[in-house]
C-alpha cells in the first residue's frame, strides 16, 4: 500500500489485512510453524503502521480541531493496533510457544540453561559477540545516544559497588547486533529438538563482565519506532516498546529522552520486535528440511521387483549395476 493512503486511511484496507492474517495465526488447521510466520507477519506490519502512521496520528491528537469524524477514526485505528500489539504478545506467551515446546522447539531464557550451555555461550560470548558490543554511557558528559529505527538495546541501570567521590556511570544502553548476528541463538539441547536463547539474553547473562566495577540493578530490552515517512533516517520516535522488567524511573527517564508520552509506550512480558520471529522460522525450516528422510513418492516401487533381475530385458544383470538407487 502506498504510504500516502496508508496516512489518510489507517483504519481502512490495512485493518483489513491484519485482520486476515491474525485469523491464520488463530487458526488451528495451520501448522504451528506456520503460524509462527504468519505471527512475523503480523508484527511487519504492526512496525509498518507506526512508521509511516505514527506522527501524522500523534500530531492529529494534539490538535484542537479536525474534519469531523476523522480524528476518532484515526484514535480508533491507533487504539485497534495497540490492542494488536497486546494480542500478538498474549497469543504467542500462551498459545505459541507452548505449541512449540510440545513439538521439540524452545526458547530458552537464561534461568533455565544447563551448566553445559552457559559454558558454550560463555565461549560465545567472548569470540563473537563481546567484538561487537559497544556500550553507549549516559551522564552529563554523555547525551543520551541516536536509538536506532526498529533496532534492540538494552539499558542497563547500575549501582556503584564501591563508594566514591568521582561521578560514575548509572545509565548505559548497549546496542544488540542484531544486524550482525542471529536474533535467535541455537544451543546445543538434548531435551528439545531445535533449542534457542536470544542474542540479548546472551548479553545479559554477561553484563556482570561489563560492568566489574557496578551492580547490574536491571537490563529492559527496548526497541524503537522512528517516523519513517518524511526522513527516512532520522525521523521522530513515534513508539517505544519494552519488556516487562522496565522500571517505572528508567521507563520515565527514557520516554522524556526520546519525547514520547505513556501512550506512545508498549511493554509485555515477551521479548520485542515479533516480526523477527522470521528468524525462528526460517531457522527451524531450514534444520527441518536437512533432517527430514527422503521419501519416495510411490510406495509400491520397494516392493516391485527389480528389472536388473530380469533376464528378458538386455544388459540385465551387467556387472556394474548401481546399488541402492532409487529411480
Amino acid at each position: 500500500m502506498r504510504a500516502d493512503l496508508l496516512v489518510r486511511r489507517p483504519s481502512l484496507s490495512w485493518l483489513d489485512a491484519n485482520g486476515r492474517v491474525l485469523a491464520q495465526v488463530q487458526d488451528p488447521r495451520v501448522p504451528v510453524l506456520e503460524r509462527v510466520k504468519f505471527l512475523a507477519i503480523l508484527g511487519a506490519y504492526v512496525d509498518e503502521f507506526f512508521a509511516v502512521c505514527g506522527s501524522s496520528l500523534r500530531r492529529d491528537a494534539a490538535a484542537d480541531s479536525g474534519p469531523g469524524g476523522l480524528l476518532s477514526a484515526q484514535e480508533r485505528a491507533v487504539t485497534r493496533v495497540r490492542e494488536l500489539i497486546g494480542a500478538q504478545r498474549r497469543y504467542f506467551l500462551d498459545d505459541i510457544q507452548p505449541m512449540l515446546a510440545a513439538d521439540g522447539i524452545v526458547l530458552r531464557r537464561p534461568k533455565d540453561l544447563t551448566e553445559a550451555q552457559r559454558r558454550v555461550l560463555g565461549d560465545f560470548f567472548h569470540r563473537v559477540v563481546l567484538p561487537l558490543l559497544t556500550p553507549l554511557a549516559i551522564d552529563p558528559g554523555h547525551p543520551f545516544p541516536y536509538l536506532k529505527h526498529r533496532a534492540v538495546f538494552l539499558v542497563a541501570s547500575m549501582r556503584s559497588s564501591e563508594p566514591s567521590m568521582l561521578p560514575s556511570t548509572m545509565l548505559s544502553v548497549i546496542p544488540v547486533p542484531s544486524a550482525a548476528l542471529p536474533r535467535f541463538i541455537a544451543l546445543p539441547d538434548t531435551a528439545a529438538r531445535h533449542a534457542f536463547i536470544l542474542l540479548e539474553d546472551v548479553i545479559r547473562l554477561h553484563l556482570p563482565m561489563l560492568y566489574r566495577d557496578a551492580e547490574v540493578l536491571s537490563s529492559p530490552t527496548i526497541r524503537i519506532t522512528r517516523d519513517r515517512c518524511r526522513d527516512s533516517r532520522a525521523g521522530a520516535p513515534v513508539l517505544l516498546e519494552h519488556d516487562e522488567e522496565v522500571p517505572v524511573p528508567l521507563l520515565d527517564t527514557l520516554l522524556a529522552e526520546l519525547g514520547l508520552t505513556a501512550a506512545d509506550a508498549h511493554g509485555g512480558d515477551t521479548f520485542v520486535g515479533l516480526s523477527d520471529l522470521f528468524q525462528l522460522y526460517t531457522s527451524v525450516s531450514s534444520a527441518s528440511r536437512t533432517e527430514t528422510p527422503r521419501q519416495d513418492a510411490i510406495a509400491a516401487f520397494e516392493t516391485a521387483p527389480s528389472i536388473w533381475d530380469d533376464e528378458d530385458i538386455p544388459g540385465a544383470g551387467m556387472p556394474g549395476r548401481p546399488e541402492g538407487v532409487v529411480a
